[in-house]
């Protein structure tokens, strides 16, 4: 599967900003080798927070709605705004 990403320098896999494959169209990455930026997204805190964009991201692609994925955010389980995010686990 190495071949569906690429790489960044420090060996992690290039994504968009929906955690996607930059050459593969579809295919998205969820867990901890999610990187953006120097951002970290450890289980506990942060990567389980990105289910919410990636799930936006194939309902909006697939013409559904995906309005109530919002609800999400309110429980603090969207984490699109990684301004808040340093390079520590922390929540956001």
């Amino acid at each position: 599967m190495a071949d569906l990403f690429d790489k960044r320098e420090d060996g992690f896999p290039v994504l968009n900003e929906n955690d996607e494959s930059t050459i593969v169209p579809g295919l998205f990455l969820c867990g901890p080798a999610v990187r953006h930026q120097n951002h970290v997204f450890c289980f506990i805190y942060k990567y389980r927070q990105r289910f919410a964009v990636v799930a936006k991201t194939i309902a909006t692609s697939l013409g559904l709605p995906a309005e109530e994925l919002e609800m999400y955010r309110k429980w603090g389980m969207y984490l699109d705004d990684l301004s808040c995010c340093g390079e520590e686990c922390a929540t956001c």
